[in-house]
């Protein structure tokens, strides 16, 4: 569970980090880069959101589901 914890960490991190260096952007074509990996780590901190949830269910921990 620690290691999930630290990946998601690490990815909302980075996210973080591209989101407050997009304003640096100075062609459209890095603008479009930077949306890409912007995109690319919002999907990973989505996804290791949903492998913490996961493990929580499999733990017994039943607060991960949707009621």
């Amino acid at each position: 569970m620690n290691t999930a914890i630290n990946s998601f960490l690490f990815a909302h991190d980075r996210y973080i980090a591209l989101d407050q260096a997009r304003t640096d952007c100075g062609s459209p074509r890095h603008r479009e880069q930077m949306h890409i990996e912007l995109m690319k780590a919002y999907l990973e901190v989505q996804y290791r959101a949903r492998v913490i949830a996961g493990l929580q269910y499999a733990e017994g921990n039943d607060f991960a589901d949707e009621q």
